[in-house]
This record gives structure tokens, sequence and C-alpha cells, in this order.
């Protein structure tokens, strides 16, 4: 009833603000020779302002003047220069608010709904995240699902939806949690699981954690899901148990269809790991294309074909450490091809000129010697000792609050990056950037450092195979 007399109340006021005209008493009003005229006096006192301004001449504004006064005069003959009279008219009154309440009822009851109980805020909400969650939202599904199986916790398919909703938002945490509860309404159904397992190795950085190899080991021991097989072969290269984990990849691509969605993953593993090995990729896949040959540093050779003969590969590299001297990497291939031809004296002396050039950085010096060494050459260095913190600086972080040292920690490596960006060549630092980015649980950062450190190193067989040994221990994804 309250709805109603407010809508009323509502249509009467504009219903009488509509016919308010009409209820005016009677009034003389101007006619149209009253409002020419005045606008004629107006035209001829601008005119006057112009004239005394100096924009017009006088004989200009006499003869404007002129024009207008016959202007004037032919307006006040033919226009009526009687007054109006405006009089009331109560019955148009009374129509125009008849008509206005009438209208606004007939169309509030034709529109609107005039039986309908007010509803709270609460319950306004609800609808609207109900609407957002149908057109698809994944958050208000989320948030509906969470009220759902906090009133019904024994029911496996909301646990199981809240899950899959958790996991489509990347919140994996969550979903590793609601997939237990799913796991459990479910007696430990091998499917449910082996989501349960994965949700927990992504909200863990990739890294699969104890809990999650035992559900894996728990599925594999009931049913061959290539899932559990996935992981349970990449904790065995987080660690450190390569070939295991390539014997697992391998037995996981043999077993599944060639259409299955985790192969291009698989192989792509697959390929990374014999790159790491330095096996060879033809092996491992038969079937192996041009391009995961080129990415394992392999490249097909005609059946019967000719070796390589490598002093192309020797001239154009002194070509280039004759544009660009400070190239250790190609310093050290060349030293290589050159000891593979026979001429150990040309190896001995490309190894100690790149010592000169690089007299003070200790780690270039080492794998300087360690290349010497392989070739079995003389020569050295006892510079080659590994960066790190002096006695004071370790000192000094002693006395410091967590915070402090947190702080300091974040500063030397912002500013190893920012060395980096200029020194690429320095192997040794950007391992060190890619397991402090792990330490501080920064995944995005060291995934960039990862794939920088690639590239600074491609075509250095043995850097790359260091960086990568680095990623698949800390459990961090390549590309």
């Amino acid at each position: 009833m309250t709805i109603w007399l407010l809508a009323g109340g509502v249509a009467l006021l504009v219903a009488l603000w509509l016919g308010r005209p009409f209820f005016r008493r009677g009034q003389i009003e101007a006619n149209e020779a009253e409002y020419a005229i005045s606008i004629y006096r107006d035209q001829q006192d601008e005119l006057q302002r112009d004239c005394d301004e100096g924009r017009i001449s006088e004989a200009e504004r006499d003869a404007a003047e002129r024009e207008i006064e016959r202007r004037t005069l032919r307006a006040a003959r033919s226009l009526d220069t009687s007054p109006s009279i405006a009089r009331p008219t109560p019955l148009l009154a009374a129509l125009a608010v008849a008509f206005v309440l009438a209208g606004s009822t007939g169309l509030y009851a034709w529109l609107g709904t005039p039986t309908a109980e007010d509803q709270p805020l609460a319950a306004r909400q609800a609808e609207m995240q109900q609407r957002l969650a149908q057109a698809g939202d994944l958050n208000s599904q989320a948030q509906i699902l969470a009220k759902r199986v906090e009133e019904n916790p024994d029911s496996f398919e909301d646990w199981w939806m809240l899950a899959s909703s958790y996991s489509a938002l990347g919140d994996y945490a969550m979903a590793a949690g609601a997939y237990r509860q799913a796991a459990r309404l479910s007696d430990d159904d091998p499917a449910v699981l082996s989501a349960y397992g994965e949700a927990m190795t992504l909200a863990n950085g990739n890294k699969v954690p104890m809990a999650a190899r035992l559900v894996f080991a728990q599925i594999q021991q009931k049913t061959n899901d290539p899932r559990a097989a996935y992981y349970l072969a990449l904790a065995k290269a987080q660690s450190q148990d390569f070939e295991g984990a390539l014997e697992g990849w391998v037995t996981l691509l043999q077993d599944s269809p060639p259409d299955a969605q985790w192969v291009p993953l698989v192989r792509r593993d697959i390929v990374n790991m014999v790159r790491f090995l330095e096996g060879d990729l033809l092996t491992v896949l038969p079937d192996a294309t041009q391009g995961e040959l080129a990415k394992a540093g392999q490249r097909a050779v005609a059946e019967g074909g000719p070796a390589e003969d490598s002093t192309g590969e020797i001239a154009a590299l002194r070509a280039a450490l004759s544009q660009e001297p400070k190239d250790w990497q190609a310093s050290i291939r060349l030293a290589h091809l050159e000891a593979a031809q026979g001429t150990p004296e040309a190896a001995q002396a490309v190894l100690d000129e790149a010592r000169q050039l690089y007299a003070g950085a200790p780690f270039v010096l080492t794998k300087l010697d360690e290349a010497g060494a392989e070739l079995g050459l003389s020569g050295g260095s006892d510079a080659s000792r590994r960066r790190g913190p002096s006695d004071a600086d370790v000192a000094a972080a002693s006395q410091m609050s967590e915070d402090e040292r947190a702080e300091m920690v974040r500063g030397m490596v912002e500013g190893l990056a920012s060395r980096l960006a200029t020194e690429p060549g320095d192997l040794e630092g950007w391992l060190m950037l890619i397991r402090s980015y792990a330490v501080l649980q920064l995944v995005p950062e060291a995934e960039s450092a990862v794939q920088d450190a690639k590239l600074a190193f491609q075509g250095n067989s043995e850097g790359l195979r260091e960086i990568e040994r680095l990623a698949l221990t800390l459990g961090i994804p390549q590309s």
C-alpha cells in the first residue's frame, strides 16, 4: 500500500506542475509589434556605438538608420498593435491532470510489479551475482559455489565444480583445498586425485612437492594416468634423476594417442632433456621434426653423407672475433675446432688471447682453463674464483633485522639483474640471478631470467646445459 501512496503522490505533483499554465489568471501579454520595435531600437543603439568607436563612418551610420526606420514603420503598420489577453482554461487543466495520472498508473500496472514484496539488499546482491554467474563470470561462479559447499559440505559435485572454478581463475592453492575435499568424497577416485596433485604442484610454482608425489604414486598403483606419469617424471628431473625423467616422458609418449592434448608438452620436455643430456634425439624420437632437431642442437644428416668440414666454421669464428674479440664462448669453440683439426698451437693461442681480454673476470678464466684442460693444453689462471660477499658484508648482514636483510637481498638481486643487462656473457651471474628469484619465490621473474639467459648463451651448448639443469632442479617452467 505504501508504494501505491508514494506513486500516486508523485504522479499528482507532476500532473499539477504540467497543468500549472492553464490555471493562471487572465493577464495582458505583449504583442509582436512591441518585440519588433524593441529589436530595431537595439540595432540603432548598436550603430551609434560602432560609429563612436570608429568601426563605421557617420554616412554609413545615417544610411543604416534610415533603413532601420523604414523597417520599423513597415512593421508597425503591418502587425497587430492591440494587446493580447491570456485567460485561464480549467477544463484543459483538468484533462491534462487526468491524462497524466491515468497514463502513469496504467504504465506502472503494465510494466511494473505492484504485487512484489520489498527485496532486501542481500537478496538483490545475490540475484545480481547469480546473473553474472550465468553470464560466465568465473569469480561470481566461485563465490556462489563457495556458499553452496558451506551449506552442503558433503556434495562431491559442488566441491568438484568449486575446485575447477578456482583452477580456471589461476588460484591453485584454493583449488588444491577444494580438490582435496572432492577426493575425500569420491573415495580417492584416481581422476580426482590426479587433479588434486596437479593443483598442489602448480600452487608450488610447478615444483612437485612430496605430498603430490605420494598422490601420483598412489594413482599409478591403480591406473595408468597420463597426468600422474608426467608429474612423476618431472619430479625425477627436479631431484636430478634426469635419465629417469627422460625415460618416464618417453614411456608416457609411447602410451599416449598421437592426438592427445598433452603430447606437445611431453615432446617439448623430451627435446629439452635430450639436449641437456647431449643425447641423440632421433634415437629417442625417431619422428623428430626439423624444428625439434634444431632445438636439441642437432641437424639432420643425409644417409651416407660426408662428414662436415670445420674449415668454414673456423674462418667464420676468426672473422667474428676480429670484429668482437670479447666473446669467450666463440673463443672456446674456436679452440676446440683448431684442436680437432690437429693444430693445438693455434688452439693455445686462441685461449691465451681470451685470457688476456678477461684478466679481471674470474668466471670466464675458469671456463677458459677448463677448456684448455679438456684439450690437453698448458696455461691457466688462479684468478678463477667465484665472487661472493666479503667478510665485512657478512658481518654487517648479521647485525640487520629480517626486513633489513630482505631489503638488502632485493637490492643485490636488482643490482645483479641490471649488471647482466649490460654484461650478458656472465653465466655465473645468470645462474645466481635465477637461483635468487627462485629463493624469493618470484616465479615470473625466474622464468624471464631463464629465457634471457638462454638467449644470451644461444649457440653455447655448455652454458645452455647449466642453465637448463638449474631450471629443472628448481622446477622453473621452460618454453
